[in-house]
């Protein structure tokens, strides 16, 4: 006879009820997005976690950018000097000034596009500079909007206007090329000196053109920048 064999023993506990996993809000999602992705962008409220820039650091921050332009002005001058140097003089390899209309007329609108184009591309794409960049500024619009490109322009004369009154006071008055340097820088300082009597703490050339300079607050030491700006994300 062929024994039975025992009946397997099935497991009779009761299975585990499986946690419901609660997805989070939508609200919260999005608030989580918009603090960890200020690495090189405002917040979406600069009032609120940033502060207003001084005049100093954004002193620091022209000088920084000041080393970067007078490096570009180098290139430019070295591609269009020889344009304007006599046949003369390049043969004999002697060094002579450019004629004042060529520098009036040529040189000097390069140089000043090339600033504007330098100051432009920075504020529209990133908001930042390489010297804000230094040190946590960013320039947005009142309504705390990136800056378009006609509100770059209009910042950029608006930074000029005082520096051209200045040098032209001081051409009619002194007819001296020395006064004329003198009056221009002041005039030029003198938009950023303007936020010591401000009420609003806004540089000359700011409150002319809509615009204001934050201050960030410090980023994570994990947050890696975008090299100079030339490839970060655009704002939008």
């Amino acid at each position: 006879m062929i024994p039975l064999q025992a009946p397997l023993k099935t497991d009779t506990m009761p299975a585990k009820p499986r946690r419901k996993r609660h997805s989070r809000p939508a609200s919260a999602q999005a608030d989580t997005t918009v603090t960890e992705t200020g690495t090189t962008g405002a917040p979406a409220d600069p009032a609120a976690t940033a502060t207003q820039a001084g005049i100093m650091l954004r002193l620091f921050a022209m000088m920084y950018d000041g080393l970067l332009l007078v490096a570009f002005w180098m290139i430019i001058s070295a591609i269009l000097v020889p344009f304007g140097t006599s046949e003369q003089s390049a043969r004999t390899h002697e060094l002579a000034l450019v004629s004042p209309l060529f520098r009036q007329f040529v040189l000097v609108p390069a140089l000043v596009m090339v600033t504007w184009l330098f100051y432009g591309y920075f504020w529209t794409r990133v908001g930042q500079t390489l010297g804000m960049q230094t040190w946590r500024l960013k320039v947005l619009r009142h309504n705390n909007e990136p800056l378009r490109w006609s509100d770059a322009i209009g910042r950029c004369a608006a930074a000029c206007l005082l520096p051209l009154v200045c040098g032209l006071i001081s051409q009619f008055a002194w007819h001296d090329d020395r006064a004329l340097l003198i009056s221009v820088t002041l005039g030029f300082f003198g938009n950023y000196f303007w936020i010591l009597w401000s009420s609003s703490h806004s540089a000359w050339h700011d409150q002319l053109s809509g615009t204001v300079v934050w201050q960030l607050p410090p980023e994570p030491k994990a947050t890696k920048r975008k090299f100079l700006g030339w490839f970060a994300e655009k704002n939008d």
